[in-house]
């Protein structure tokens, strides 16, 4: 769920933690961080089951790691990387940042009682506006640097399975290129900033020591 440069600043901190103990390709990890939301198939490709809370959906996670913990391949652990991320996002950052009002349809936002309609909320003027709000921010703060960016292909690695490789057309270039040409002001009305990175701080932490167990 989260978007583009939220997922390559997850990869950048994660390559950052686990670059000094093993070695693994840093262009192929970043654009396996990418290829899920390519799929023309995003059910499949997200491995998608209903997450804790109705209306929301996560990956099996489980099911991602039989399949995609495989670190030895940075293009497959990169995919799985970036649903890792998708998961415990949803469940453990937005579903409880949020008062989730379902009998009214309302979101509220418990730091400062701002209150949307569902639809709202889950629109470009709500959710999906906030993230591009901290684009620039993980940019300024050196969260990923456009020069990583700008290694990784506009046409991403095949990986072999065929969920990953049927692809809509638009390039994850030509997206985030739309997203950073609005340049929205940050406000915070919907996300905190620092609380939000925060969290990828702590999930990336998590991811590292579980690669350990």
């Amino acid at each position: 769920m989260p978007g583009i440069l939220y997922h390559l600043s997850f990869a950048e901190e994660v390559y950052r933690k686990l670059g000094t103990v093993m070695q693994f390709d840093k262009i192929d990890f970043m654009s396996g961080n990418l290829i899920p939301d390519l799929a023309t198939d995003k059910k499949r490709a997200h491995y998608r089951k209903k997450a804790s809370m109705d209306g929301f959906f996560v990956p099996e996670i489980e099911s991602v790691k039989r399949d995609l913990f495989i670190p030895k391949d940075p293009i497959d652990f990169g995919i799985y990387s970036h649903l890792y991320l998708d998961y415990y996002f949803i469940e453990g950052f937005l579903i409880p940042e949020f008062i989730w009002d379902a009998e009214e349809m309302k979101v509220i936002n418990p730091r400062n009682n701002i209150c949307w309609g569902v639809k709202t909320f889950f629109s470009n003027s709500g959710m999906y506006g906030a993230y591009t709000e901290i684009n620039q921010l993980l940019l300024r703060d050196g969260r990923v640097s456009l020069d990583t960016v700008k290694e990784i292909p506009e046409i991403l690695p095949s990986t072999g399975i065929d969920v990953f490789d049927t692809r809509r057309n638009k390039t994850w270039k030509t997206e985030l290129e739309e997203y950073m040409a609005q340049k929205k002001h940050y406000t915070g009305e919907i996300f905190d900033y620092d609380r939000l990175w925060s969290y990828i701080e702590r999930i990336a932490t998590q991811f590292v020591q579980e690669f350990f167990k």
